[in-house]
Parts: C-alpha cells; sequence; structure tokens
C-alpha cells in the first residue's frame, strides 16, 4: 500500500507524513523527492546557480515578488523512475509506504501512473491557498523564494483526480493525517490514483495527436 502525498514547497507534506508514521498501527516507510533525489547529488546541484545536469532554476517577478520555476535535465529522469521502481518493488514486497511528492513536469509524472497501476494507491493532494504557502517559504527562510508559488499551478494539475484534498492553511498536521487515517479505514481500494492515470493518458494522447497534426 502506497499514500501518494502531492503538493507545492511549503504546503506541509512532510509534517503530515511524520504524523502519519506515529499514528499508523504498522510500520509506514516514509520516501519522496527530498530522501531518494534531492539529497542523493552534490550540494552545488540543490542552490543557485545550480547545476545544469539537474535542475535549472528559472526566476521571474510577477507583482512584486518572486515566482521560481524549476526546469528537470532529461539527466534526471531515469533517477526519478528508479526511485518509483524502489517505491513498487517495496509495495510488492509487503510494505507500506508514504511518498512526498511534488509532482509537475511531464516526464516525472507520467512514471508513476505507468509504473504503479497495479499497485493500491492513495492519491491525497495537500493544497493550502497560495497565499498560506508564499507566507511559510518566507518565514522558514530555508527555501528558493518564489518556489513555492512557482510551482502551484503545475503541481496542482486539474487533471489529478484525489481521493482527498486537504487545505492545510485550515488543517493542522494532525487533523489532515487523522481525515486521511480515517478515509483508509473507510475505502480498502481507493480510485483517484486510477482515475487520474485515465485522465492522464488521455491528455498525453491529445497531446501527441495535436503535436502529429502540426509536424
Amino acid at each position: 500500500m502506497i499514500i501518494l502525498l502531492n503538493g507545492t514547497s511549503s504546503a506541509g507534506k512532510t509534517t503530515i507524513a511524520r504524523v502519519l508514521q506515529e499514528k499508523y498501527p504498522g510500520v509506514l516507510l516514509l520516501y519522496g523527492v527530498d530522501t531518494m533525489v534531492q539529497t542523493v547529488f552534490p550540494a552545488k546541484c540543490d542552490f543557485p546557480p545550480f547545476d545544469e545536469q539537474a535542475i535549472k532554476l528559472i526566476i521571474k517577478e510577477e507583482d512584486g515578488r518572486p515566482q521560481a520555476r524549476l526546469v528537470v535535465s532529461s539527466y534526471m529522469y531515469p533517477v526519478y523512475e528508479t526511485a518509483i521502481r524502489f517505491y513498487k518493488m517495496l509495495s510488492e514486497l509487503g510494505y507500506n509506504l508514504i511518498i512526498d511528492e511534488v509532482l509537475f513536469n511531464a516526464n516525472r509524472v507520467t512514471p508513476y501512473f505507468e509504473i504503479l497501476a497495479a499497485e493500491t494507491v492513495y492519491f491525497i493532494g495537500i493544497k493550502p491557498e497560495k497565499e498560506v504557502v508564499v507566507r511559510r517559504e518566507r518565514e522558514r527562510g530555508d527555501r528558493v523564494p518564489g518556489l513555492a508559488e512557482g510551482l502551484y499551478d503545475e503541481v496542482y494539475n486539474p487533471h489529478f483526480i484525489y481521493d482527498l484534498v486537504l487545505d492545510t492553511g485550515k488543517l493542522t498536521p494532525d487533523e489532515s493525517a487523522e481525515l486521511i487515517s480515517d478515509f483508509m479505514e473507510r475505502n480498502e481500494s481507493p480510485q483517484g490514483f486510477l482515475d487520474s492515470a485515465n485522465a492522464w493518458q488521455k491528455l498525453q494522447s491529445q497531446n501527441n495527436d495535436s503535436r502529429s497534426e502540426v509536424n
């Protein structure tokens, strides 16, 4: 079983995941973009000016405040995909996982839906209001300014169909974890991830058809 938490930077995913680990009656293993990808690269890849082989950071200013956008190098795609295969392997062995993710970029999103299609996945959107993550990012002071807002619209893709969407600007981590636990107890066969995979596949097919017509 896999609990997939998706949300922009500073949304509160990791805090909720750690509360879930403590509340869950069994063992939940916590992985995600930070543990499986970010920490394996040297520090020079994670901070400006960033390493072109890993992540390129583009910062622009809108309405008087910075907005940062991440462009993932193709060098990184196999790293991300291998991490997802690792999650699948653990799930098949009977381990229960929480994955703390920031789902953006089609080359990162598609492998999730393809590789984990046969697994039981609870797809949870961690979505506070944009102003909330902007404020948190500013107060934390340890994130690239504008990253939470710059990723916001792409991460909360309208084609994603969640089992639950939690507004962590209004809910505490404990309340959020309780809602997830309650949903899991009442729903042994979650549908959101599968519905999202189907919607995503149709979208990618339409995009491919459009590109073919242009060419």
